[in-house]
């Protein structure tokens, strides 16, 4: 069965559930790249919608070289049909009788779905799993062009979520696909009270229990995940994480420093945790490479700790944001308790 929902500022009651056909054949994956957002345009609307997609989705990072978040691939409406099962897909449209997206989007939604998202100035839709599994699905209609530049600018961090979701479930399924150390992963849950999913190849470099520091990781492209902590003190906790960075690459991983002139952070929500999520370049000091970092830095209240997350590439010639968001998925199954594993 398949369930679709109209996203806004409504209360849960109030979201409109709509169940399309009956039993249906089991869906195929989603294909594609997992950076790239098929767009379904036309090229007035997308002129004025592509600035403010480019701000959460398109975001720049300096890897280095130059690789942005998420890539667009605008497509004419006649070849929706072709790219159906892609993984990203993205509709918006005004529409226009003129327009050849307006049949696509009545032959996908109910007149009453469309007529609920476009009464709700504030709402939209999104579905999971919509046509592929893993599949993200967003349609943004607006009765204007100043509508639609609206709607996608008030909720462009809901969609950009619901889309980050989805890689992340996609990405969880692909590197545990060949399976993962559970003994390792329950070895330092034993020895330190934390969990972190352990893919099949990587290995412990250093376990030192007297400088808070685990450090693993795994052959070419080089990647290494570490995993320090501290005990919390009376400042800030955006104070005591900057202090456990520079803690950790520089003095802990003696080798390792970061670039400041790169070195940027955010807040984020990490399950129950408030998080500074950090994002730069990394550099040897003995050697001539280097490459990006990302860390998770957050106060975890059942240990009383101060923990930080971090994972760098190290993978010249290559694209490196994808190896980045694969050791981001690794990070984010931290946990102080375990859970069973599908």
């Amino acid at each position: 069965m398949r369930k679709q929902h109209i996203i806004g500022y409504l209360p849960i009651a109030a979201m409109l559930v709509l169940t399309l056909g009956s039993c249906e054949r089991p869906k195929e994956k989603a294909i594609g790249y997992d950076h790239v957002i098929t767009v379904v345009c036309d090229e007035r609307n997308w002129e004025a919608c592509e600035p403010i997609l480019a701000q959460t989705l398109g975001k720049v990072y300096q890897t280095p070289p130059t690789e942005t978040l998420y890539t667009f691939q605008r497509i004419s409406p006649n070849d929706l049909n072709a790219n159906i099962l892609n993984k990203n897909l993205m509709i918006l449209t005004r529409l226009e009788e003129k327009s050849g997206v307006t049949p696509q989007v009545r032959s996908m939604l109910p007149d009453s779905t469309i007529s609920k998202m476009r009464g709700n100035p504030k709402g939209y839709y999104q579905q999971g799993d919509a046509y592929a599994v893993g599949q993200a699905l967003v349609v943004v209609v607006g009765k204007s062009l100043g509508d639609l530049r609206n709607r996608l600018e008030v909720n462009q961090d809901q969609i950009f979520n619901f889309i980050e979701r989805k890689m992340f479930e996609r990405n969880t399924a692909f590197i545990y696909r060949s399976g993962e150390q559970f003994e390792l992963a329950e070895k330092y849950y034993d020895q330190y009270g934390f969990y972190l999913r352990m893919m099949h190849d990587y290995v412990e470099i250093e376990n030192r229990p007297k400088d808070k520091l685990l450090w693993m990781g795994r052959d070419f492209p080089y990647r290494w995940l570490t995993i320090s902590w501290a005990t919390p003190t009376d400042s800030t906790l955006e104070y005591q994480l900057n202090d456990l960075l520079t803690a950790t690459f520089g003095k802990k991983l003696k080798d390792v420093r970061l670039n400041k002139d790169y070195l940027i952070s955010e807040s984020i929500w990490f399950k129950q945790y408030s998080t500074y999520k950090y994002f730069g370049l990394w550099e040897s000091k003995s050697e001539t490479k280097g490459g990006p970092f990302i860390a998770y830095g957050f106060y975890e209240p059942v240990k009383d700790r101060i923990y930080l997350v971090s994972g760098i590439v190290h993978a010249p010639e290559k694209a490196k944001l994808p190896y980045i968001r694969q050791m981001e998925t690794i990070i984010r199954t931290f946990d102080t308790e375990i859970f069973e594993v599908d």
